[in-house]
């Protein structure tokens, strides 16, 4: 098994040579006078995220000491030491409780006070841990003799299996309490942790010795005070084994003082939490966010290094053009402009709460996400937070393009969206034009409501999704379309048989004809559309109050209407009395533009009833009757019918509506535009 113990260098790059295939890493211990804030516990001297926990209590509270090398662990884990720290002459290697009253001959040098301060010390550490002072059991030694430095107080000798699985953090913690602090040898304890291959690792590079530790406190028990104290690494180990080992040492072997008890050995799991997290949870397709990954430490803030997240993209999520890595602690980042991928591996020293690395990403797919970072993709870090996001399509103007040649007078405005949002439409002066909703496709479209004139027009657009606002805009020019038509007019009279005569025919010219007080006529006008724009709303009206009903409300170009007078109008003498009479009407025709901008059919779709003049034509044409005298007895044949007559009439007129106009009493109509708006 390979081990680093080298700290990683601060540097920050967007290529990374991704430390991979460590099997234990050491992190640099807390720089000398640092301290370390202490783990939370589960239970009575059980460190919260402990993977061993051994309290001795397994031993038993009457008879004589036990010695380590007996001792039956929890797990059946055996235990051993150095033959001078389970020497019972010299009062070490025992595991005894305050309750216990017997010893072994030459226990302690047969030192009574030796055995009593050493079980005062086994309750010491019951005040300590918050269990029985009386019955709690600890490992006690007294140092009644000098041995050797460094040399094993304690040390388990089957290894310890670890649930957990490889890839984690351990540290490991004990309850050490002291006494005779006054003495020229001090407690000098060095945990470490063991891997199969024999190596020691320690977990602190400060010894442990209560009478000098600020984590320690005085308790008292049986009338003995003592400094005591928990006591956690301020290192940790990255370990890949199946299993471990814990090994205490203590670098100090003489007698004069060095007196101690030691209770709740524990190997912590302290494995730090990666958190991800957004600068936002909506954005735009393309837009630019901070992605941040958070590694959060332990309670106990030990130092742990090498740990490393391999890929942390999910798809529709990019590393932006300019990725902007930044990191709070010594770590390595790969994060390939625009990108797929991010990956790092970092350091965090003794004392630091959390390291932030942070690198921009982008959206590259509309939809929801999770920025989730598989199990299988991190060493050294639990999985916390994973945020989601929701990403959403801007607006944008496919049509008018910019710079286009639009010929109508409502032009439509389309282009894509976010599914379900709202669409504005408004002109450069910011007047809404049309409002829609994007369709479940990501398309919209809608028709200015306004018509407009020729020239330049602008289009902004907004789209408003998710709280999230987005514009496009198009400059491009108009050319409204002309109306074209031209239509004919002719009168008819009434025969005695009920039938209608024409008058005058369909040509220009006089034409005279008796007509009687009495009299019905009608007029008939032939309406046909000569320009490229469907034309609606056909109405014409005649003076008197009556109108001409047409056959066709709306004209395709190149067709025509007929429109005839509903009620004929009845000649009356007075009519007569003047020698002639006026008789007119008006043309109102509605145009609608056929502007071809639409690829399926080529024609853009009439709006649905009721229908919105995009321009009018206004034309009125009077038809005038003039009365001539002819002989009385002059017979008018009207299909087969004999009719006297006094009156003649001349018939004058032909219609043409945005073309020439010829006839009598003609004026031409003028084109009425809304303003744009």
């Amino acid at each position: 098994m390979r081990v680093s113990t080298s700290p990683l260098r601060p540097i920050l790059t967007t290529t990374l040579v991704l430390a991979v295939g460590w099997t234990l890493s050491m992190i640099q211990p807390a720089p000398a006078g640092a301290t370390a804030s202490e783990p939370p516990t589960d239970a009575a001297g059980t460190p919260s995220g402990a993977v061993f926990h051994e309290d001795f209590e397994r031993a038993p509270d009457t008879g004589t000491p036990m010695s380590v090398r007996d001792y039956l662990g929890r797990s059946d884990l055996r235990f051993d030491a150095d033959d001078f720290w389970t020497d019972r002459a010299a009062c070490n290697g025992f595991i005894m409780s305050a309750s216990m009253t017997g010893a072994e001959p030459g226990d302690c040098l047969d030192a009574a006070s030796a055995m009593a301060n050493v079980r005062a010390l086994a309750g010491v550490l019951g005040v300590l841990n918050g269990t029985d002072p009386g019955t709690n059991s600890a490992v006690a030694a007294y140092t009644q003799t000098n041995g050797p430095d460094g040399a094993v107080e304690l040390e388990t000798t089957t290894p310890i299996p670890l649930a957990t699985g490889t890839g984690r953090f351990l540290t490991a913690s004990v309850n050490v309490a002291s006494l005779n602090c006054f003495a020229a040898v001090p407690t000098a304890l060095q945990l470490a942790l063991r891997t199969p291959d024999g190596v020691e690792h320690p977990v602190s590079e400060q010894t442990i010795d209560p009478c000098t530790d600020d984590r320690a406190e005085s308790l008292s028990h049986g009338g003995v005070s003592a400094r005591a104290g928990h006591f956690a690494g301020d290192a940790s180990m990255l370990v890949d084994a199946a299993a471990i080992g814990v090994v205490m040492r203590n670098d100090h072997g003489g007698g004069s003082g060095n007196d101690h008890a030691f209770d709740d050995l524990s190997i912590i799991d302290v494995t730090p939490t990666l958190d991800v997290e957004l600068s936002q949870d909506t954005a735009f397709v393309g837009d630019t966010m901070r992605l941040r990954f958070v590694v959060r430490n332990t309670p106990e803030l030990a130092a742990k290094a090498g740990w490393s997240v391999q890929t942390a993209l999910p798809g529709g999520l990019a590393v932006a053009t300019d990725p902007r890595v930044t990191t709070s602690c010594s770590a390595e980042v790969t994060a390939p402009a625009s990108g797929a991928d991010i990956t790092f591996t970092g350091d965090l020293a003794a004392g630091e709460e959390s390291c932030t690395i942070e690198v921009d990403a982008t959206p590259v797919a509309r939809g929801a996400l999770t920025v989730t970072v598989a199990g299988d993709a991190v060493r050294g870090l639990d999985l916390g937070s994973q945020p989601a996001l929701t990403a959403i399509d801007r607006v944008a103007i496919e049509s008018p393009a910019s710079g286009a040649l639009v010929e109508s007078s409502r032009p439509i405005s389309a282009g894509t969206g976010e599914p379900g949002a709202g669409i504005t439409v408004r002109d450069g002066e910011g007047h809404t034009r049309c409002e829609t909703t994007v369709d479940p496709a990501g398309r919209w479209s809608c028709a200015s409501t306004e018509v407009v004139e020729s020239g330049e027009a602008v289009v902004r657009v907004e789209q408003t999704a998710a709280a999230l606002s987005s514009t496009d805009e198009t400059t491009y020019r108009v050319i409204v379309p002309a109306l074209a038509v031209e239509g004919t007019v002719r009168l008819e009279i009434q025969g005695a048989d009920g039938s209608w005569v024409p008058v005058g025919g369909e040509t220009v010219g006089g034409e005279t004809v008796a007509a009687d007080p009495g009299d019905r006529l009608r007029v008939i006008a032939t309406v046909t559309n000569t320009g490229e724009n469907a034309l609606g709303d056909v109405t014409l009206a005649e003076t008197p109050d009556t109108r001409l009903t047409c056959s066709s409300e709306f004209i395709e170009p190149g067709a025509s209407t007929v429109c005839t007078s509903s009620e004929p109008f009845v000649l009356t003498p007075e009519a007569l009395d003047d020698g002639s009479f006026v008789h007119a009407f008006e043309a109102v025709l509605t145009g609608y533009s056929r502007a071809s901008d639409r690829a399926d059919t080529g024609r853009l779709p009439l709006p649905d009833a009721p229908r919105v003049s995009t321009g009018a034509l206004h034309t009125s044409l009077g038809i005038v009757w003039r009365v001539a005298p002819l002989e009385p007895q002059a017979p008018l044949v009207r299909t087969g019918a004999e009719v006297p007559l006094s009156t003649a009439l001349l018939i004058s007129g032909l219609l043409l509506v945005g073309a020439v106009l010829v006839g009598a009493g003609t004026r031409q109509g003028r084109r009425v535009r809304s303003p744009l708006g």
